[in-house]
């Protein structure tokens, strides 16, 4: 497993901020799981009756997730958490952008249990991992978007410069067909319990075992 630490500005204005990371090594991607659409048929309908009568900012995690992005001023309304935007698409009745099985599945239950995920290629991260507030003119590329401008934001980097953030990743560590290790990284809230967070990832570590085994994944949570 990769070495993560906090920042100065992290430590003081999220204090406790925890990741949920699972590491899946000798991984198979293939762009389309005959599985998925029968697995986005249940988040579907969990959705769609969980928020039958309520909006998914009532939601305890999706509050904690909208504090969390606002204690270090970054808005959530205008640049919402993955999981967040993930749900409220499946909500209007669109499906999911399908990318590959890692990506798909990974959306899955981001948008399952409203915690954001960052998905990354081991091999293209550089070093140890910072979790950071990016600096005024710091950019990076995005997969859909050429420049993510990440002032103010919470990012991930390494020796070689940002490559994430709980909104958008980047294009240089990003899930090729050739990727063989991949990290997924769970942003959790200081008040979201060690318990939820376990099954988070048991819940993407089913799906991740018949493309690499049980064996080739490995968990933890950390708290910065």
């Amino acid at each position: 497993m990769l070495k993560f630490s906090a920042s100065n500005i992290i430590k003081e204005k999220i204090s406790g901020l925890k990741l949920g990371l699972l590491l899946a090594r000798q991984v198979k991607v293939i762009q389309n799981d005959p599985q998925f659409e029968q697995e986005f048929q249940i988040l579907e309908d969990f959705l769609k009756d969980k928020f039958a009568d309520r909006r998914p900012a009532e939601d305890e995690i999706v509050g904690h997730t909208r504090r969390m992005y606002r204690c270090i001023g970054w808005e959530p309304t205008r640049y919402r958490p993955s999981s967040e935007a993930l749900a409220r698409r499946i909500l209007k009745g669109k499906s999911l952008y399908r990318v590959n099985n890692l990506v798909d599945y990974g959306n899955i239950v981001s948008a399952r249990f409203h915690l954001p995920m960052g998905l990354y290629d081991v091999e293209k991260i550089n070093g140890a991992v910072i979790v950071d507030v990016g600096k005024e003119d710091e950019n990076y590329r995005g997969i859909s978007r050429s420049e993510i401008h990440a002032n103010g934001k919470m990012i991930l980097r390494d020796k070689q410069g940002i490559f994430g953030n709980p909104t958008a990743d980047s294009l240089r560590t990003s899930i090729t067909p050739k990727t063989t290790s991949a990290l997924a990284v769970f942003f959790c809230p200081p008040e979201v319990c060690n318990e939820y967070i376990k099954q988070v990832l048991a819940a993407l570590e089913k799906y991740y075992i018949p493309f690499t085994g049980k064996d080739s994944i490995e968990k933890d949570i950390i708290v910065l």
